[in-house]
């Protein structure tokens, strides 16, 4: 590939850089849709903070290659020399036409996904301990923010349901803010995952549930099953409840038909870990 013409303020960066080519840049902007990340195992991860967090975790994630405009590269020189990857220089409009994000950033990195995301752990008994259960979520800033919540509090495993958003669409990604590395997603039969663990009570929050600030909470472990944004826990999953919980609104006659469950979960956990 044909080396780049660098700026004088990082030519001599001990990074080998190389322009992007056509066939690249097709491949970053294709990382976008669903289908394309699945079929190549590959998803992108843009951001200063979400890019530096990810290099931490490479015992899960391989990054491919990154992407980053001159002035990243010629702020971030001994950073990306100790990463070892493969680096492509870009100006900021080709950064632009290839981001999968409204207000592109300086970086991007394309990152093969988790291998070990695979494995199906609803077919053994889990350990003692809280797991968070997401039971069709379908907004990808909800889902970001809530692994990055989940990282807060310690919660290492989520499990997902199969109709919850993807874990690698750029905007859950962007939402986690590095924190997709610490947490691991699993998408699952829920079912299946309750039923095999009859020592763990399952929990959900509903508007007819008890006060989550007066009710006793299980402290040896649970499964914390938090619904959809628009319809709420499924039914298979409301009729296995061991425990159902709310969080009351402060005035009973004037308050919102709901809250967003990213802000409910961050309560939930905060009354948990507590």
């Amino acid at each position: 590939m044909t080396k780049h013409t660098l700026p004088e303020n990082i030519a001599s960066t001990p990074v080998e850089l190389q322009a992007l080519s056509k066939s690249k840049a097709q491949l970053v902007a294709s990382l976008g849709q669903s289908k394309r990340r699945r079929k190549l195992g590959l998803f992108l991860c843009e951001g200063h903070k979400c890019v530096s967090d990810l290099l931490q975790w490479g015992q899960r994630f391989e990054v491919e290659f990154l992407v980053a405009t001159s002035d990243y590269i010629g702020a971030h020189r001994e950073a990306l020399e100790r990463s070892g990857c493969e680096v492509y220089v870009v100006t900021a409009s080709e950064m632009s036409r290839i981001s999968a994000l409204s207000t592109p950033s300086e970086v991007l990195a394309v990152v093969r996904m988790d291998r070990s995301a695979a494995v199906q752990d609803a077919e053994q008994p889990l350990p003692k301990g809280l797991y968070l259960l997401l039971d069709g979520v379908q907004d990808p800033g909800n889902l970001g923010t809530i692994i990055r919540t989940a990282h807060w509090f310690g919660i290492k495993k989520i499990f997902a349901s199969h109709d919850t958003v993807d874990i690698y669409n750029p905007k859950t990604v962007q939402s986690t803010m590095g924190s997709l590395g610490a947490v691991s997603v699993r998408y699952t039969d829920l079912q299946t995952l309750v039923e095999r663990n009859p020592g763990l009570p399952l929990v959900g929050l509903q508007l007819d549930g008890q006060d989550i600030f007066q009710a006793q909470l299980p402290r040896e472990g649970a499964l914390i099953c938090m619904g959809s944004e628009g319809h709420g826990l499924s039914e298979p999953i409301k009729t296995r409840l061991s425990l159902s919980l709310t969080i009351p609104a402060a005035d009973a006659a004037d308050h919102p038909e709901s809250l967003n469950v990213a802000i409910a979960t961050a309560i939930t956990l905060a009354q948990f870990c507590k």
